[in-house]
């Protein structure tokens, strides 16, 4: 038996490229103070610990895109800054510090490619017997992380996670990188945000009922609503999937047949993404109607607007009356990021018959709180009233574009909770709009 397979004939990756396998330690050791270090998504978790416990380096800089467990090691190393688009829940309930870099998700790998690191790390998946490797569950731009114009002693390292999906689409090779990190088994599951939905979805699957016809092109944000409230069109027929994140409500769309792609323009019969998170891997691993690709593919604005029926399904942490989006802040703090839900909204604008719509609750704080507000603080507009579309909440749709300011605030008013009506009309009258 070949010493590169293993007794059930399983393709052993280690034996077949032995001379570029390495442990996060030895990986870890080639940096130096002064370095600059540029990460995957998602996080290569195994390397970050390894570098956190290098307690003598100094004027470390390090860019990761969405950082969990190893990026708060990292944050907690007083001779590391950590620097991130994507504020993520596990760096909030560790109170953990990163300077954040607003950057859109289809611009990363130019953002990279702006601001070259010394050294790249990515997370990848198995690589195959003909030295092809599998992006892992997201490419996002790690490509560019990769394919990058190297200087110098520069040096690009696969951080190889064993449990991820093999998925159809964009690869690697084992000679784009300058060793492959082999990491345990235990532990390997990529980790996200919790995504909690509001208990009655009704009126949210009945106003997409409403937006999305047969045929269309959907995309959706990761989060309890927004997914889940897509999941419940198992009654639709034809429609296509060009989105960021393979996720849960996405996946019983294709497995219900209501998502089957047939119609599509842009990738026809493929379900096209750049991210999956671990509760579709089972299904998408060496499955022919996936399609995985970078960032600067599928969140590009043209290849969006090119979708049939674009409809852009995305959250959001309060709206106010001039049609103005935050996706982002609470209280005037980073909460998280924006993702990729700008990009899908500007792909929208370019389209004739794509739409963009906001889903969120009509409250917060138990319905103490209006979503729904005077006006948000400049800092905090992810998406301007020029940009919004369509918003949804439980109490209706309201329809913005091409609407005036005065529509656009007696629209919300009308579906916003009616508790907090009275008090939106009274600061609309304020502020003259109304």
């Amino acid at each position: 038996m070949s010493k590169i397979f293993d007794g059930d004939d399983a393709f052993n990756w280690t034996k077949a490229f032995a001379e570029q396998v390495l442990t996060p330690e030895e990986a870890a050791a080639a940096v130096e103070n002064g370095d600059s270090l540029a990460c995957s998504l998602p996080e290569p978790t195994g390397f970050l610990y390894a570098l956190a416990n290098r307690t003598e380096l100094r004027e470390i800089t390090i860019f990761i895109p969405a950082p969990r467990k190893g990026g708060v090691a990292i944050a907690k190393h007083p001779g590391i800054e950590l620097k991130t688009p994507f504020l993520t829940q596990i760096m909030r309930d560790a109170n953990a510090h990163a300077e954040v870099v607003p950057v859109r998700l289809e611009d990363w790998g130019s953002f990279t490619k702006r601001n070259a690191s010394r050294i790249s790390i990515v997370q990848v998946g198995r690589p195959r017997p003909d030295g092809s490797i599998a992006p892992g569950s997201a490419i996002a731009g790690n490509d560019a992380l990769v394919r990058k114009n190297r200087q110098k002693n520069d040096l690009v390292f696969a951080l190889v996670n064993p449990v991820v999906p093999d998925i159809p689409g964009d690869s690697f090779h084992v000679n784009d990188f300058d060793g492959l990190i082999e990491i345990p088994l235990q532990g390997s599951v990529p980790v996200f945000d919790e995504r909690t939905p509001p208990k009655d979805l009704d009126p949210y699957i009945h106003a997409l009922d409403e937006l999305i016809p047969d045929g269309a092109t959907v995309q959706s944000g990761v989060g309890g609503l927004t997914e889940i409230a897509l999941s419940r069109l198992t009654h639709k027929q034809n429609l296509g999937i060009h989105t960021e994140v393979m996720c849960q409500g996405l996946l019983d769309l294709m497995r219900s047949g209501a998502a089957n792609n047939r119609l599509k323009t842009v990738f026809p019969n493929k379900t096209v993404f750049t991210i999956a998170l671990p509760e579709t891997f089972s299904f998408i691993d060496q499955n022919p109607d996936c399609h995985i690709v970078p960032a600067s593919i599928a969140l590009n604005h043209q290849t969006i607007a090119k979708n049939r029926d674009m409809r852009c399904v995305n959250g959001a942490l309060e709206i106010d009356l001039w049609g103005q989006v935050n996706s982002e802040m609470i209280n005037g703090t980073q909460h998280s990021g924006v993702g990729g839900a700008l990009d899908f909204l500007r792909g929208c604008q370019l389209s004739e018959d794509a739409i963009s719509i906001h889903l969120l609750p009509a409250t917060a704080a138990k319905g103490t709180k209006s979503r729904i507000v005077n006006q948000i603080k400049t800092n905090a507009v992810t998406a301007t009233r020029y940009d919004v579309d369509v918003v949804v909440t439980e109490f209706g749709i309201a329809r913005l574009k091409d609407a005036s300011v005065r529509q656009k605030a007696t629209r919300l008013i009308q579906i916003a909770h009616p508790a907090h009506q009275a008090e939106l009309t009274e600061q609309a009258q304020r502020m003259s709009i109304i």
